[in-house]
């Protein structure tokens, strides 16, 4: 027997419950019918149902709804008619019925919502209404905590792709401590992912609202500033940051995001309306089609790389290529490579060299290597990276 929920209104719900009460009888049942999002979530938090028949146009719906009544083990089946002012897909739902439909295609849709509330991680999830696949490559930088100059890399790797590539989107998807505003000097900073994630949320992302968030900061280079107060990581559902992330691939020659050094699942945040904070750093690595992983050339910063690096490898499928920051003459690069190929496999270990000086200038300035020190050995560096990454990696 399937226990069906029903949040819904209008001639299409009356019709499809008079369905499954006189030709359905057998085989499935309505438990409840809803008057709101929060009576519906307190029941599939209490695991009581099997299958909802939801109208899209039901006040307060969004992807993270849905995605948290799914987690609860209930399978969706959106309800539309002509008059439906929400397309499905933009919530994620692929499952659709109308109150006309025969009993045996109901009892068809049914049965299939109720596998995806046997296995809700399993369920069909759609980001592009139109089922195009994003094609933009997407590097994820990450690095363990201790500042070992991640969000640098991330910033000069982003514009030195963007010379390679064309138009490029940098998204700061740090929920710890976003920082690319500085880095780029820009003055007039707002919290363009939680805009971005919203509108995600909302089912309204589109590559044209996304990158009305991310202003130019070079000639090809957008940029989605973080979250501004690191309070604000709360709004940073991990299922609209996936959305974000694949508008992003839509809209641009490719992404490149900067995540927190955190990798832990919290315990405890698994209710509607929290949100953990090392959730966007997961999302992010595993949405990556390519993956940096930054140390810095001493002791503390490697050990901590060491201790962390098989949650990455736990957390991604995709290439991983070291970059080893701040390399001085105390200490080679293959000596520490080794080290790393300890715990860790990946496809190139690359270095940047230490020049401090040259970094502070920068950063006080507000500007990039290109600008302050365009011949530097380190922008040098940084220009081989992005040219080893474009040639070896984004083909």
């Amino acid at each position: 027997m399937i226990d069906v929920l029903v949040c819904a209104s209008g001639a299409d719900e009356v019709q499809l419950v008079s369905t499954i009460a006189q030709r359905l009888a057998s085989h499935a049942r309505v438990l409840r019918r809803c008057v709101d999002l929060t009576e519906l979530l307190a029941l599939t938090r209490a695991e009581l149902g099997d299958v909802l028949l939801l109208d899209v146009d039901v006040e307060g719906l969004s992807r993270e709804v849905v995605h948290e009544i799914r987690r609860g083990g209930t399978g969706v089946i959106a309800i539309t008619s002509p008059a439906s002012r929400t397309d499905p897909a933009t919530l994620g739902i692929t499952l659709e019925a109308h109150g006309g439909i025969e009993p045996e295609a109901l009892y068809e849709l049914l049965m299939q919502a109720g596998l995806e509330a046997e296995d809700p991680d399993q369920a069909t999830w759609t980001q592009d209404p139109d089922g195009e696949a994003p094609s933009a490559p997407m590097m994820t930088v990450w690095g363990p905590g201790g500042a070992p100059g991640r969000s640098f890399v991330a910033a000069h790797l982003a514009h030195e792709l963007s010379l390679l590539r064309g138009e490029s989107i940098l998204i700061d998807a740090d929920t710890y401590g976003p920082c690319l505003t500085q880095l780029f000097g820009v003055l007039d900073e707002v919290p363009g992912l939680v805009a971005a994630c919203r509108a995600s949320d909302k089912g309204a992302l589109t590559p044209e609202v996304l990158l009305h968030h991310s202003p130019l900061v070079s000639d090809d280079l957008h940029l989605l500033s973080g979250i501004g107060v690191p309070s604000r990581y709360i709004e940073v559902y991990d299922n609209a940051l996936e959305g974000v992330f694949a508008k992003a691939r839509e809209a641009s020659n490719v992404v490149v995001a900067d995540v927190a050094g955190p990798l832990e699942s919290e315990s405890g945040s698994s209710d509607y309306g929290t949100q953990e904070r090392n959730g966007a750093t997961r999302t992010a690595l595993a949405a990556a089609s390519h993956v940096l992983a930054v140390v810095a050339a001493d002791p503390i910063s490697v050990t901590r790389f060491v201790r962390e690096a098989p949650q990455v490898a736990e957390l991604t499928q995709s290439p991983i290529t070291v970059v080893v920051n701040k390399l001085d003459s105390s200490v080679t690069l293959a000596s520490i490579e080794r080290t790393l190929r300890s715990r860790l496999d990946f496809d190139a270990c690359l270095a940047l060299p230490l020049d401090a000086a040259t970094v502070s200038r920068a950063r006080w300035d507000g500007v990039l290597l290109a600008e302050s020190a365009p011949k530097s050995k380190l922008r040098q560096s940084l220009t081989r990276l992005a040219a080893h990454l474009h040639h070896n990696l984004f083909r």
